[in-house]
């Protein structure tokens, strides 16, 4: 796959070194000047679509981009243009409150905390007496169009489409992001299942929400590519562009219904959530095409779990009921594993409609070797030592603050390990505060995102991979990808003891359960573990041959293509 230069103008998505460290600046400074290369090549390729891109995004968040406008201009030029730009923008923001911000502060704040509670009616209706205001208008608009795209029959129904005779094996993929504009477990996995699929004599193609990426800033953004050879197409937004993803929702059925007419797929393959899900519906009705929901995740859940009071919320539930709807509409469900499986069912789906098919690997992986060695030099780690950590994206429920007072403890005790944490997420400034305060800056290493090859070197260079993750709900339900690949390179694994991690470790041996939120008992089997180091091999020769058995993506690809036939007859 090719590597992904563009970087994204207004939100700085992309793969990029952690300003600790020491290339950082240099890297920040190149990723601003490609995103502002990507700007003027998007608006030379397509004018009037950037235009109103860039006008969108000035409506709903104008401050916002002028700061990161200011970014991409070379350092020497930021404090001449700063004395003129803003003076003015200041003066702007002052004319803005004057003429109607302070009417508005209370409602406004107001509207947000209710909007952020899943609160979704009152936030709206908090605004609707300031609607006057465009820039209220458009939050009141925005409020209600999310509401809208969770509501029964978010996309309204048309005609039927006249489809030829539909191509063998051909599979037609829709999804939020792909690569190579978003690196993240999504989109790393959607790839591996089309390339598998490809391999296992499959024609896949893929669609990404409508809007995206353009959307996100990648303005320069084409609306076919292939990546290694599978077929990537993109709807570009065009015409009026909506902000709110019922009006996307509406548009994307409508393009999406247009390339199913072009491509002529047997099958529909929407990946979760309920946005593409609804798409998908809306598609099949049109068009006769039968589809597969494939439900990576509870998205409400992952939603709820970062406030307990969201717990119940009018979003909470309508999502849920909107997820559970297209479950139960959809010809066939795939999933991740049994504890998904289990919580579907509940949602009133037959057992018998539900396949599995589990976060993998490349069968490479089982028998490849990445230079560890390299990674834990750079990073100062001496040959003999022995380092626990993950790479993950950090968030709360994670649960690496366990991991990090397990070190703590584990440093109290005379057995210190080192720690090693790649990645980042909202959660790491406060991991970093909290190896300050601990005082294990000479111990645990916490360097930021890095790119795809450099994470699996620092899977290598983890001696004992952990997954504490947090006992809510969300983590007993869903299974992550990363202790699958640690698995695949041969290393050990202490996982939370919940439902969804102990059924990845499957047969005894390849991995060790401890209670979650528990450092003590954390440290515990991490001090086992680090003097044992046969104990160590046998458990990681345990977990590459439960990897082997069941997940490696060309059995996943075996799953797919025998769920694909039965619904093409």
């Amino acid at each position: 796959m090719r590597e992904c230069g563009k970087r994204c103008l207004w939100y700085g998505h992309g793969v990029v070194s952690d300003a600790s460290r020491p290339d950082s600046p240099k890297v920040s400074a190149k990723s601003a000047r490609a995103g502002l290369r990507g700007l003027l090549k998007g608006f030379v390729q397509h004018p009037v679509i950037v235009s109103r891109v860039v006008a969108t995004k000035v409506k709903s968040d104008p401050v916002r981009v002028a700061q990161a406008a200011a970014e991409t201009l070379p350092p020497r030029l930021r404090p001449v243009v700063g004395r003129v730009a803003w003076p003015a923008a200041r003066r702007a923001r002052i004319v803005v409150r004057k003429l109607g911000m302070r009417l508005v502060r209370g409602p406004w704040d107001e509207a947000k905390a209710h909007f952020d509670a899943g609160r979704m009616t009152e936030a709206a209706a908090v605004l609707q007496p300031y609607t006057k205001y465009p820039f209220i208008n458009r939050r009141a608009t925005y409020y209600t169009g999310e509401l809208a795209s969770i509501q029964p029959n978010p996309i309204p129904p048309k005609s039927k489409v006249i489809v030829g005779e539909r191509v063998e094996g051909r599979v037609l993929h829709c999804v939020t992001n792909a690569l190579p504009y978003t690196q993240a477990g999504y989109t790393v996995r959607t790839h591996r299942i089309v390339t598998a699929q490809k391999a296992a004599g499959l024609d896949p193609h893929v669609v990404t929400s409508w809007g995206w990426p353009m959307m996100q800033g990648h303005v320069d953004a084409e609306p076919y590519e292939e990546i290694d050879e599978i077929p990537y197409h993109r709807l570009l937004p065009s015409g009026d562009v909506p902000f709110e993803s019922h009006g996307r929702m509406i548009r994307g059925a409508g393009e999406v219904t247009e390339l199913v007419r072009t491509l002529r797929p047997q099958v529909l393959h929407a990946a979760t959530d309920h946005r593409n899900g609804s798409v998908a519906l809306a598609v099949r009705e049109r068009t006769g095409t039968p589809m597969v929901y494939e439900v990576r995740g509870f998205l409400e859940e992952t939603w709820a779990s970062r406030d307990p009071k969201r717990v119940g919320s009018q979003r909470h539930v309508l999502q849920r009921d909107r997820e559970a709807f297209i479950m139960r509409s959809a010809d066939a469900v795939v999933t991740l594993a049994e504890t998904m499986a289990t919580e579907i069912v509940e949602r009133g789906v037959p057992r018998e409609k539900i396949f599995l098919a589990p976060n993998a690997v490349d069968d490479s992986l089982l028998t490849a070797e990445y230079d560890g060695a390299t990674f834990r030099s750079a990073y100062g780690i001496e040959p003999g030592e022995i380092v626990m950590g993950s790479v993950s994206s950090i968030v709360a429920y994670e649960g690496f603050a366990t991991m990090i007072n397990a070190a703590a403890l584990l440093r109290d005790q005379g057995a210190p390990i080192r720690l090693l944490l790649v990645g980042d997420g909202a959660e790491r400034p406060a991991l970093l505060e909290q190896v300050e305060e601990l005082g294990l800056g000479d111990v645990a290493i916490l360097p930021g995102r890095v790119g795809p090859d450099e994470a699996l070197q620092a899977q290598s260079a983890i001696d004992i991979f952990v997954c504490p993750r947090e006992d809510l709900r969300v983590c007993r339900l869903v299974t992550p990808l990363k202790p699958v690949e640690a698995m695949a390179l041969g290393k050990p694994v202490v996982l939370s003891d919940l439902p969804a991690l102990s059924e990845l470790v499957g047969s005894e041996g390849a991995g060790l359960l401890v209670p979650a939120g528990d450092p003590e008992a954390l440290a515990e089997a991490l001090a086992a573990l680090r003097d044992d180091p046969a104990r160590r091999a046998a458990m990681g020769e345990a977990g590459r041959a439960e990897v082997a058995a069941k997940r490696t993506w060309s059995r996943v690809a075996e799953t797919y293509r025998d769920i694909y036939r039965s619904l093409a007859g």
